[in-house]
């Protein structure tokens, strides 16, 4: 059974194209009945919409084999007043889901990714989550890459506004427990008392995605097609890995020799 993320995983950084095996990884668990969920931080775009365009670049996700932030989000909060912060598609989705944008007194402050953070935001931030606005990280992503560059992720922004307030927060997508427990879930829909430890997770994220995921037992591997080119240069214990491969291509020979 598996746990599969998109982003460098699924889908190449650079330009959004399918990588070499993504579509054949997914066809052949889908032919040969393996439980599966495809798992992304996906914070632009409505959780329909998202899975609609992953089916359009030719992955066949079978129904109620997807999950992402928004999917959880809705169980922790419900539509209220909200200070949204990160991309513009972002804050729409969030209108379109029925939040209110309110940057003077909101329920909760929700950080999700984007381009364009400034030290303004931070100081909004902060403010509002001393006045009691819950702080709540979409997901928990340390390093977020784009065009071949490594900014902060959304978990290391929420990390120094707790840090910089000493508010607590709570994160919804990967790789919180809760995003996890709501994969493992779904999952049990395909196979009736799954538990973690049956559970392999492909990610390219060492820390954004697998740390955690050792952490409740699961079989962890890495692809080198994403964030991470050379696994020593993680920041991390490399012995929370169980395989390490070039790309799903390489995954997907080994599990194909299995069958």
């Amino acid at each position: 059974m598996y746990f599969v993320d998109v982003q460098g995983t699924l889908l190449s950084d650079s330009d959004k194209s399918l990588i070499k095996g993504a579509k054949e990884l997914i066809d052949f668990f889908n032919q040969k009945d393996i439980p599966y969920i495809v798992i992304t931080n996906n914070t632009k775009f409505k959780s329909d919409d998202f899975l609609e365009n992953l089916r359009s670049k030719g992955l066949d996700i079978k129904d109620n084999a997807y999950l992402d932030p928004f999917c959880v989000l809705k169980e922790i909060l419900a539509p209220c007043n909200i200070a949204p912060f990160g991309a513009i598609e972002f804050k729409q989705t969030m209108q379109d889901l029925g939040y209110t944008l309110d940057y003077n007194d909101p329920k909760a402050i929700l950080i999700a990714s984007g381009n364009d953070f400034k030290f303004e935001d931070f100081a909004l931030m902060n403010e509002l989550a001393l006045n009691g606005a819950r702080l709540i990280a979409m997901h928990g992503t340390s390093i977020y890459k784009k065009n071949g560059r490594l900014y902060p992720g959304v978990g290391a922004i929420t990390a120094m506004i707790r840090v910089s307030t000493s508010v607590g927060s709570i994160a919804v997508g990967k790789p919180s427990v809760a995003f996890y427990e709501r994969a493992l879930n779904l999952i049990k829909k395909q196979r009736h008392g799954a538990e973690f430890s049956d559970i392999t997770i492909i990610s390219d994220d060492v820390k954004g995605d697998l740390v955690d995921a050792k952490a409740l037992n699961m079989k962890t591997n890495l692809v080198l097609s994403g964030k991470v080119s050379n696994p020593k240069k993680s920041g991390v214990d490399l012995a929370i890995l169980d395989e390490i491969y070039p790309s799903v291509n390489e995954i997907l020979e080994n599990i194909n020799a299995k069958y």
